[in-house]
């Protein structure tokens, strides 16, 4: 293949080193980075924390423009890339240009290539960090690029079964939590691809699925990866090859719940939530935490500036000057977001309420008043999974909580970890430790699915 010169192709720079070419599949030279891969298996990772001058290293790194791979590449082992300023330099020739909206295409012959000494498969996409804001408008001030790993599905999976839950766990609930991964990312990849625009299809981090490239695959997640190749859950009754949105949690803390009562929206396969007898060895299957009334100040404060959406319900009198505001009280507001909530649930909540006994929570009421008038009193509700990130989601690690005023603090007294809908990770490893198999885990979690296999 004819090489342009930095001049004629794209004088940039980046730099990276690779250390191991351990499972990597060999590129074709002649095809190397000359074509932007898109299967019906290629999924698109948008890469998280990798700094703001990254290095990139690989052998024979092969660089063209992603949207006109054909105008041929350019060569080199390594580059560098400034985020801040939006540059790729060549450190061998001191060249550099600006990365366009349109990105750039990195592809190594050897099949592997470093970030920061990141390693990742096949090709990644850099894109200059002014197109961040379109898909998060709190990233506007971040100095990072938009970095997008393009890789098949099967391989991605293989990083996020150490990622997300653990290779060593027993097989049958590998497998389960394997087929759900899949699941949740060829919804993803269907949904994202309807906006055009769009160069990505899921995070990297828990906002999506953990995925943290080749470094955290090892024999035990590909063997039993190639074991479910190709095998999602789709709704019953449904005909078509469509994959369902298989949420999982860390620990449900006894029952699962479905997407209404989170989130508000019906998703298909998810008709109700399921008892969860298993999971009571979770660290997280109890737990506490005490946050005084300054520090809820503060996280409020915090999350305004950084949370487009969740800061839409406070009102401009409270975001124009924070300072004129003295908290007064949190209160939490129970309930069901589920259409269709049956009075006997209903009672359980109150009865939870009086007795101080966590209870799902859909709200938390701010209560406020101005510092300079005790006559104006200012009340905001705040979607309880929203505040749940804001305030510290380690910490308060579901919406399965009672809250008891103690002074100008407020105790959570919870159960289970996330979000609770879909597979309980945590039941499901017991669930496989004591004889289940893979599809009645599956099927106990995910009662209104069937499985089916769409590639070999």
């Amino acid at each position: 293949m004819k090489r342009l010169t930095l001049m004629q192709g794209l004088q940039i720079g980046l730099g990276l080193g690779l250390s191991s070419l351990a499972h990597a599949l060999p590129a074709d030279p002649q095809k190397i980075a000359s074509e932007l891969r898109m299967t019906p298996q290629t999924v698109r990772v948008r890469l998280s924390n990798l700094g703001r001058v990254m290095t990139v290293r690989g052998t024979d790194l092969a660089l063209s423009l992603a949207k006109k791979p054909g105008l041929g590449n350019v060569r080199a082992d390594e580059w560098v890339i400034d985020c801040k300023r939006s540059l790729i330099y060549q450190p061998e020739t001191n060249k550099s240009r600006q990365i366009p909206r349109s990105g750039i295409l990195i592809e190594s012959l050897s099949g592997v290539l470093s970030i920061n000494e990141k390693r990742f498969r096949e090709q990644i996409v850099v894109y200059p960090k002014e197109l961040q804001s379109p898909y998060d408008s709190s990233l506007r001030g971040n100095s990072e690029c938009l970095v997008v790993n393009h890789i098949q599905i099967e391989k991605y999976l293989e990083s996020v079964v150490n990622g997300e839950f653990n290779s060593q766990w027993a097989e049958p609930a590998v497998e389960a939590q394997i087929i759900a991964a899949r699941t949740y990312a060829l919804f993803q990849m269907k949904e994202m691809r309807k906006d055009k625009g769009r160069v990505y299809d899921v995070e990297s981090t828990q906002k999506d699925q953990v995925y943290l490239g080749m470094d955290r695959a090892d024999s035990k997640a590909t063997q039993l990866v190639a074991k479910t190749r190709g095998m999602i859950m789709m709704p019953k009754g449904n005909r078509n090859l469509e994959p369902i949105k298989a949420f999982y949690h860390a620990s449900c803390g006894g029952r699962t719940v479905v997407p209404e009562q989170v989130w508000g929206a019906r998703f298909a396969g998810f008709k109700k939530g399921v008892p969860c007898p298993y999971c009571n060895p979770s660290p997280s299957f109890n737990w506490d935490y005490r946050l005084s009334f300054h520090d809820i100040e503060k996280r409020i404060w915090n999350g305004i500036q950084k949370d487009s959406n969740g800061r839409k319900v406070w009102p401009e009198q409270y975001t124009s000057d924070p300072n004129r505001w003295y908290l007064m009280d949190v209160k939490p507001k129970y309930g069901d977001r589920a259409p269709k909530q049956k009075s006997s649930n209903l009672a359980l909540v109150r009865d939870a309420e009086a007795a101080g006994e966590p209870a799902r929570i859909t709200d938390i009421v701010f209560e406020f008043v101005n510092r300079e008038n005790f006559d104006q009193r200012l009340k905001v509700t705040m979607d309880a999974y929203v505040a749940r990130n804001w305030f510290d989601p380690a910490k308060l690690k579901s919406t399965w909580f009672s809250m008891t005023s103690l002074g100008r603090s407020i105790l959570f007294r919870g159960k289970g970890s996330g979000h609770g809908v879909g597979m309980c990770q945590w039941g499901a490893k017991k669930m496989g430790e004591i004889g289940f198999t893979r599809d009645q885990i599956l099927s106990h979690y995910y009662p209104d699915t069937k499985i089916a296999r769409i590639w070999k």
